[in-house]
């Protein structure tokens, strides 16, 4: 009778065990299923910064280092290509516009520096220029990404040159900005609702804010500089606090002013926005 009784109590607890096996493998079947049927993972890509540099000691004498990003690990290799594509031009768009101008202003051939040739290299595999005089006719780029994550992208390339004998340098600006979700490059009117004078309202609050710098602000050139049209705003960035707008030497003032920003916190901006867009929950 004891021996019938162990039997069947052993019975009993491999029942009871394959019953609590069973009930814990069906719960991780289903989130896993459920997981997969709802869930997304959608990578964040990262950014790379590459480089096209250049130059020549004859007919002119000039070099250049120009700096652009290039975006990485995105799940849709068609928009990253397509994206990289267009920073690639801005860059490029930078370097036409120097020699443009070197052609028109052409300086002193000389062979004190070594030429070099357009490539593609990492920001500090270029050591060309270090040995160069300073007042050589040059053009040196820098790039910045000002925000990056699974929804937007945007960058601002900052170019400063000189040109030989000239009395200062110059700084040029382009600035770029995506909608990761689908690809498209924005334009500053595509971040505003429909309908709303977006314009005329960045040029009532940039003023606003340049008149509380007086130390930047030239109530001459100023408000010319800030009329609401397109080419007044078109340096547009986007950042973790807000939109960030800067402008071209001398439109809102003096050379001495360098160029100044202004910033709208999401906060200020948010019942202008378009919706749905990039900008939600910002």
């Amino acid at each position: 009778m004891t021996r019938a009784r162990v039997v069947v109590a052993g019975a009993l607890a491999l029942i009871a065990l394959t019953g609590l096996a069973c009930s814990r493998s069906k719960p991780r079947a289903r989130a896993t299923t459920s997981s997969s049927s709802t869930t997304t993972t959608v990578p964040v890509p990262t950014v790379k910064t590459e480089q096209l540099t250049g130059g020549t000691t004859t007919p002119y004498a000039y070099d250049y280092t120009v700096e652009y990003p290039q975006l990485n690990g995105m799940a849709d290799d068609n928009m990253q290509r397509t994206i990289n594509a267009d920073l690639t031009k801005a860059a490029s768009e930078f370097v036409g516009d120097f020699v443009a101008v070197v052609t028109e202003n052409p300086p002193p051939t000389t062979t004190s520096f070594p030429s070099t040739t357009t490539t593609d290299a990492p920001p500090s595999a270029s050591s060309t220029t270090t040995s160069l005089p300073a007042n050589r006719t040059h053009l040196e780029g820098k790039s910045e990404t000002t925000l990056l994550d699974v929804r937007a992208a945007s960058f601002r390339l900052q170019a400063n040159g000189f040109l030989s004998g000239a009395a200062h340098g110059f700084t040029r600006f382009r600035t770029l900005t995506y909608d990761l979700t689908t690809g498209r490059r924005l334009g500053l009117g595509d971040l505003f609702r429909s309908g709303v004078d977006y314009l005329g309202w960045l040029s009532h609050e940039s003023l606003v804010q340049l008149q509380a710098r007086p130390d930047i602000y030239d109530p001459q050139t100023g408000p010319a500089g800030l009329t609401p049209t397109e080419e007044h705003f078109n340096h547009f960035v986007l950042t973790p606090a807000g939109l960030d707008i800067v402008f071209d030497e001398y439109q809102v003032g003096p050379y001495a002013i360098g160029t100044p920003h202004v910033t709208f916190p999401y906060a200020q901006l948010r019942p202008l926005l378009a919706t749905p867009s990039p900008l939600d929950g910002r």
